[in-house]
């Protein structure tokens, strides 16, 4: 009997709606269209209503899927973004990354490892669920809520 191979394929399931938010135009933390194109896209919140790439260890908040055209005033930076913040989402990662583990975004972009532990009051530190790791392409699906 030949064996059938199943591809699974949960990326953007539950995702929608996307979240407006404001990009973070502080150095180096901002997104551009480059870097979705990149898929350079794992994101935390830096202010009220705003997003930017954080620094590594940062919890990860969602997936930026979209930026305007529209910069903000006087940069190249754009004004808003779109948000993925729940359902699953594909993200390049950093490191050696298992199913089942949590991550945490690494400052450009991807995603690593979580290095966070329980204890805080607010719960787990970190956000964000691997439910499937592609090596060869170097990207790994996350579970967000």
């Amino acid at each position: 009997m030949a064996s059938r191979t199943i591809n699974i394929d949960n990326n953007g399931e539950g995702g929608t709606p996307f979240l407006t938010f404001a990009v973070d135009n502080s150095g180096g933390r901002d997104f551009s269209q480059s870097d979705l194109d990149d898929n350079l896209t794992s994101c935390v919140v830096s202010a009220n209503n705003e997003v930017g790439m954080g620094s590594a260890g940062d919890k990860l908040f969602g997936k930026v899927v979209w930026v305007s055209q529209e910069s903000q005033a006087d940069t190249i930076i754009p004004a808003l973004c779109a948000v993925q913040a729940r359902g699953v989402a594909r993200f390049r990662y950093t490191g050696k990354l298992f199913v089942n583990q949590m991550v945490e975004v690494d400052g450009t972009g991807q995603v690593r490892q979580a290095s966070g532990v329980y204890g805080s009051a607010g719960g787990h530190l970190m956000r964000g669920q691997v439910i499937a790791v592609y090596s060869v392409n170097g990207t790994c699906d996350v579970w967000l809520s």
